[in-house]
Order: C-alpha cells, then structure tokens, then sequence
C-alpha cells in the first residue's frame, strides 16, 4: 500500500512538473492551434510546441516556413518588391541584369564628323546617300507615342527608298532601320518598342518587293533620346534610315 501511494504521488509530481492539471499546458508547449492563440499569441501548434508557420500559407508574399519561422525568399520580386539595380522580375524571381553593349563613339554634338560631308547618325558617322533625284534623303519615319504604327507621310519615303533600291540609283544597296523612343517609361520596354518600330519599316519594305536580305533592324529604345517636352520627344520616337 505504501509502495503504491509512493507512485501515485511521483505521477502527480511529473504531470504538475510538465504544466499538465488544472491549467493545462503552458505557451509554448501545446496539443493543439487553439493553444497558441490565448493571451495575445499568435501561431499554430507544431509538433507539441507554438510556431509561426506550419507551411508557406501561414506567412507574407514573399516569404517561405522553415522550420516554423518565416524567412524571406531570397530574390523574390514582384510589383511591390522591386529587383535591384532595376535588374529583370520573371516569375517572381530576380535575374541578372543584362549589360548593354555601348558602341564606339565615334561622334556626337561636340564632336563633330572628320569628313565635313558625313552626317553623326547614332554616335556613327554616316557618308551622304549617293543616288539620284529622289534618292538622297529619307527622313526617319516618326511615330505616335508608344504606337510602331507608320503614317502614310512615313510609308511614302518606304515606297521611295524601295523603289530606289530595287530599280533607281542605289540598286543592290543594303538598309539598316534603327528604332527609337523618347526617354519616358521602362528600359526593356523601349528597347521593345524600338525593334518593333524598325520591324514595321521592314515590314512595309517587303511588303513592297524589297527582299529580307536587303534589311537589318535594330533597337536603340530610349538610350539616344535627347527630348525633354513635347517637341522633342517627337524627334526621339523615330526609325534612322541607313542605306549602305
């Protein structure tokens, strides 16, 4: 009898010992959710103790569970959370930001052409169209804002830049169209929109008779814009005609 009121008393000691009695396990300790949130906690009962998190839905955007604690997702990106150095968003993740390849100067607004006949085209300079009547200048075709849609002022030097490479003057000549956009919105989106702009010229030049081997495109986006108002940045939204 003395040996099993003995036992009885050191059950009583332990379970007192754990917190279990009258007042039930004590934060952390828990059996379930419930526990975990009285007296200003907040958390979910994992494997008998409180914790933040049981998975990824119990924490931000952003954020992944690990070992019931909340950790931030290295590289998470998204509308609120910005890449650094404005560097790409693809799928919520960070990636590198890609150089642009800067060509060689050879010339700009102080530094004008050794050959006094040569026009600075894209920091290049550029030898004056020989050909003849009607086949010397080709303004850039210019665009609307944000729009790679040509107006038919710009479709009618195509026409005249085709018809001048396929049968007049510069027959045989190669054309490169570089497209343009003035300084307003995202790098990768201008360099989008610019090489849709020189891939509407060409475009039209085939549309015409002037075979793809003739035509390279490139994009410039926003990099050469020089606009600060309106006026100018009509002037930037543009595709540079160069016959070669």
């Amino acid at each position: 009898m003395a040996n099993l009121l003995r036992s009885a008393i050191g059950v009583l000691g332990i379970a007192t010992a754990i917190g279990v009695g009258c007042g039930g396990l004590k934060y952390p300790l828990c059996d379930n959710d419930d526990a975990c949130n009285t007296d200003g906690h907040k958390g979910v009962c994992l494997a008998g103790k409180c914790v933040t998190c049981r998975d990824d839905s119990g924490c931000d955007k952003g954020q992944t569970c690990k070992e019931g604690a909340c950790e931030a997702v290295v590289g998470f990106c998204d509308d609120s959370h910005k890449c650094p150095g404005d560097a790409p968003c693809t799928k919520n993740r960070c990636g590198e930001k890609v150089a642009v390849k800067q060509d060689p100067v050879e010339c700009d607004d102080d530094h004008p052409c050794k050959n006094a006949e040569d026009r600075c085209q894209n920091n290049h300079c550029v030898a004056p169209i020989k050909g003849g009547p009607g086949c010397r200048d080709f303004p850039a075709p210019k665009f609307a804002y944000e729009s790679p849609e040509l107006s038919e002022e710009s479709k009618k030097t195509l026409q005249r830049l085709a018809t001048c490479i396929m049968t007049g003057s510069l027959k045989g000549a190669r054309v490169l169209l570089t497209g343009h956009c003035d300084a307003r919105g995202e790098y990768e989106f201008n360099m989008g929109l610019g090489a849709e702009r020189a891939e509407e010229a060409k475009k039209f030049l085939t549309g015409v008779g002037l075979t793809v081997d003739r035509i390279a495109t490139s994009s410039r986006g926003k990099l050469d814009a020089a606009g600060s108002d309106e006026a100018g940045y009509v002037n930037d939204r543009r595709v540079d005609i160069e016959v070669r």
